[in-house]
């Protein structure tokens, strides 16, 4: 049998040695690398193939929840170059969860997709509400093609021709005597 010789004072080691890593210590040498205590063989993490006590690994290691800042001991949820706790894992706006759903990041903030699109997307200048898909480019804003209709006579407007009347859409119907069309097929 072979004798081992510890990695931190390069002497022999007998009769009990402890191994971690790849490594081996006499007991009284198998202490963390932070604060210099003797850990228990049985209670240690290895951080950077050294020798990390629960205590400092917890302070100084532990990896911590993007929400609740406290460390992730048990199974937690990554996306975004950021960890949750699967429990934190939430949209901050309803706190619905977004574990096993489609979920928004903003700034490191987690939105589900009815409060990422209620607050972040494009509003239609004709009812202010969201604009989910589609859209209608005029007047340098963004419509529902719904709601793109005439000011003066509420009908549906064609989105390649239209008039326009201190800043609203007016259909050709409606067209003042003296205005131009406004055509969106050409530049």
């Amino acid at each position: 049998m072979s004798t081992s010789i510890c990695c931190r004072c390069n002497e022999e080691i007998w009769p009990r040695a402890v191994c971690s890593s790849g490594k081996t210590y006499h007991p009284h040498h198998f202490t963390c690398k932070d604060c210099g205590l003797v850990v228990d063989p049985t209670l240690f993490f290895a951080v950077d193939d050294d020798v990390v006590c629960s205590e400092c690994y917890l302070d100084k290691h532990a990896v911590r929840c993007s929400a609740c800042r406290t460390p992730i001991l048990e199974r937690g949820m990554a996306a975004a170059e950021c960890k949750w706790h699967e429990k934190c894992f939430r949209c901050v706006s309803c706190r619905k969860s977004l574990v096993s759903t489609s979920f928004f990041e903003v700034n490191g903030y987690l939105f589900c997709r009815s409060h990422y699109r209620e607050l972040f997307s494009s509003r239609c200048s004709g009812c202010e509400k969201p604009i989910n898909r589609r859209a209608v480019v005029a007047l340098s804003t963004k419509w529902h093609a719904k709601c793109f209709k005439c000011h003066l006579c509420g009908k549906k407007i064609s989105a390649r021709e239209f008039w326009i009347k201190n800043g609203q859409p007016i259909c050709l119907a409606c067209q003042p005597v003296d205005s131009q069309p406004r055509n969106l097929s050409t530049p």
